[in-house]
């Protein structure tokens, strides 16, 4: 019998997680095979889950999930945890078998799954069901303890799912991440149409899951490996097809919150750009990053300010001190502010929770500080990605994101960043300290900002009761001054522009 999808051409069904459709040019193809392999803890379970709920969510599309591992009831109950409304889709459109073989049974005779099949597809016909799961099959293929049968029965049960014109996922056990070691059946990544394995390893002493599509026939795909997490509402995975949307520039300026810095910048940053502020510990990048958030809540805008390993209590008392007053925007819903301890999860972690809080608050201006933390955590090359997308996600949402980081040591002339996330930054900021006279003055200067004819001058960074400001440059014989020297030279022209006074005492009568 000729195969009617070879006839009618590739067609797919939608995974629901946004990420896997990206990297599958769509989804799983429909009526085919779909092979799920990896290690304990990767996520196999869950992704095959979701999709089952996705299909039935979205579309109404019924589906039946058999277990062979775990416990059915347990499955459907952990189910629950990611916010799924299970009672109501097991009434009408899921179903869940529990396949598993007690520890106290003996095999006597020959063992093959003819009669788990024509159960579930009388099930199958019942439901009207779409898409079956078979999770943990090689469980299943163990007890035949014979190469030969495990294929002929494997091969059994793929004839059956293209028969009956079901969508099959398997999912089954490696070891190392290697294909070829899927429980003594390397033959399967062979019959399935697509291929995807799932890792879970650990860098840095931060655990990261990653997924990959090995193989699909008769479709486009991303070779790439890309990271996933498993959040409050299931699995979220960063999509990496390497194609961007071209967002319309906007003309409009924002402002930085320093009138002499939006000079500098010819008016400030362009609306849906990204700015960089770079400069070691102490230089002032988070004031600088309040001034942003405080005048965009001015403007009556909505802004997130994500801010790690600092409570966010200090920082709004911290910025006090210098007439940034955020108490109010936070109080009346305008600003959000979240402070994350950066080891407390990955990169790719950080990113989802990013991305969350950033649909739910629906911002203008976005503030993340430091950038230069998710280095610690996944790697660096992680980290990196983090950042891209981070920086592509608020430029395709039309939000003005500013992000610091941190610079080691004191060089005022190292013009690099952790993540080297620089040469993608529509602006850049740099701070550095000025070392004069047993004095160490804020200085900051602009490595570039696209678009604008910015100043190339250094100045003198100085925080107040006031606020923030930057001095206009002062020379004398050929050099900048700062600080004490600056105010000494000051002091020293005003008196020497000032009139001579000789106050002279006279008596009456002296005159004559």
């Amino acid at each position: 019998m000729s195969d009617p999808i070879h006839a009618e051409g590739m067609e797919k069904i939608s995974t629901g997680i946004e990420g896997l459709d990206d990297i599958t040019a769509g989804g799983l193809p429909l009526r085919r095979t779909t092979l799920l392999m990896g290690g304990p803890g990767c996520g196999k379970t869950v992704v095959s889950l979701q999709i089952l709920v996705s299909g039935a969510l979205r579309h109404g599309m019924a589906g039946i999930f058999v277990a062979f591992e775990e416990n059915a009831q347990r499955v459907s109950s952990n189910a629950r945890s990611f916010g799924w409304d299970m009672g109501e889709m097991e009434r009408k459109t899921l179903h869940f078998i529990d396949a598993r073989v007690r520890s106290d049974v003996v095999k006597g005779g020959a063992f093959d799954i003819t009669g788990l099949l024509a159960g579930l597809e009388a099930k199958a016909r019942e439901m009207n069901a779409k898409v079956i799961v078979f999770d943990a099959i090689d469980v299943l293929l163990s007890l035949l303890d014979d190469p030969a049968a495990e294929c002929r029965e494997l091969y059994r049960l793929n004839e059956w799912l293209l028969r009956n014109k079901f969508t099959g996922i398997l999912t089954t056990k490696i070891e190392d991440d290697l294909p070829g070691t899927a429980q003594r059946y390397g033959f399967m990544p062979f019959m399935a149409d697509c291929v995807v394995i799932l890792k879970q390893r650990v860098t840095d002493r931060v655990a990261v899951r990653s997924i990959r599509v090995v193989k699909y026939r008769g479709s486009p795909h991303v070779l790439n490996e890309v990271p996933f997490t498993i959040g409050p509402t299931g699995v979220e995975i960063g999509s990496s097809s390497g194609v961007h949307p071209e967002p319309q520039p906007f003309d409009e300026r924002v402002s930085t919150g320093i009138e002499p810095l939006d000079a500098m910048l010819c008016g400030g940053f362009y609306r849906g750009t990204n700015a960089l502020i770079t400069g070691s510990s102490g230089t002032g990048k988070s004031m600088l990053a309040g001034a942003f958030i405080e005048a965009a809540c001015r403007r009556g805008e909505r802004a997130v300010f994500i801010s790690f390993d600092e409570n966010s209590k200090d920082i709004v008392r911290d910025l006090g001190t210098v007439s940034l007053h955020l108490a109010a925007h936070l109080a009346s819903g305008l600003l959000r502010m979240e402070a994350v301890r950066t080891e407390s999860a990955s990169s790719e972690e950080h990113f989802t929770r990013i991305k969350r809080i950033i649909a739910e608050h629906g911002p203008r201006c976005v503030v993340v500080d430091p950038l230069s933390a998710l280095a610690r955590v996944g790697g660096g090359l992680a980290a990196r990605a983090v950042a891209e997308r981070l920086i592509y996600l608020c430029r395709n949402a039309g939000i003005t994101v500013l992000f610091t980081s941190l610079l080691e040591g004191t060089d005022p002339h190292l013009e690099t960043t952790a993540l080297h996330v620089s040469t993608i930054s529509d602006s850049w900021l740099q701070l550095s300290y000025a070392l004069e006279n047993s004095e160490r003055n804020r200085a900051l200067s602009i490595v570039k900002s696209r678009g604008s004819k910015h100043s190339n001058q250094q100045r003198e960074l100085i925080f107040s009761e006031t606020g923030l400001t930057l001095t206009a440059p002062y020379t004398a014989n050929g050099k900048v001054l700062v600080g004490s020297d600056r105010a000494k030279r000051e002091k020293a022209v005003r008196s020497e522009r000032s009139p001579m006074r000789h106050p002279i005492e006279t008596k009456p009568g002296d005159d004559e």
